[in-house]
């Protein structure tokens, strides 16, 4: 079986809130030339939703996925973030392949960190000012997340200049790169596996998270 206990663990394990940062980043905004403000202003912008919507507060998975399709695509560059998880292999799979590896990928993240959404209510976020030079079209935007009685977390961006504006390909939550953390688990169920054996896997992640959530 998959071993996804480092994967999941990524935030739970130090400060799980803090990936409701996630949530609170992200829109339309990705024609502004400049990331930090990307991610000062969708803050706020997520920040107001999540407190006028008590379904997001409680977890609500479907409401949960709403905000993700909404806000969080558009500015998020998954295919991607699921390419530099997957590996070298990526290179080798089919379109249909990778169609289906990006939507169980999704739902995975989505099952496992939709109830991190509820610190977010609460959530400040403070962006670090920009050590970059004027012309980089790969960043990285570095934040600290905070709420109250918690030390802040800082949680940080890796952002890329693209025809559509930034988009952000990966996170870091008290210096664990998500991409990083998820390649570890899925480049040895693919050098085993093969790509269809990933897909599969993910897939029986992701019904049993569901069974466990009652969703």
């Amino acid at each position: 079986m998959i071993d996804f206990t480092s994967a999941l663990g990524f935030v739970k394990a130090k400060n799980s809130f803090a990936l409701g940062a996630l949530f609170c980043v992200m829109n339309t905004f990705a024609m502004s030339p400049n990331p930090e403000d990307v991610i000062s202003t969708i803050t706020q912008e997520i920040l107001s939703e999540i407190k006028n919507d008590p379904s997001l507060v409680k977890g609500d998975l479907e409401s949960i996925n709403l905000l993700v399709e909404k806000k969080v695509m558009p500015i998020l560059d998954f295919e991607k973030m699921t390419a530099l998880s997957v590996g070298a292999k990526w290179r080798q799979a089919s379109d249909i392949q990778r169609e289906e590896l990006q939507k169980a990928f999704r739902r995975l993240l989505l099952l496992s960190y939709s109830g991190t959404v509820k610190f977010a209510e609460k959530a400040k976020v403070k962006i670090l000012p920009p050590r970059r030079k004027k012309n980089d079209s790969r960043v990285v935007v570095k934040t600290r997340v905070s709420v109250p009685g918690r030390q802040a977390v800082p949680v940080d961006y890796r952002m890329r200049l693209t025809d559509e504006g930034w988009k952000i390909y990966d996170l870091n939550v008290l210096g664990l790169w998500l991409v990083d953390n998820y390649r570890v688990q899925f480049s040895q169920i693919v050098a085993s596996k093969g790509i269809d054996g990933l897909i599969n896997e993910i897939v029986k992640k992701n019904n049993k998270l569901s069974k466990k959530s009652n969703l």
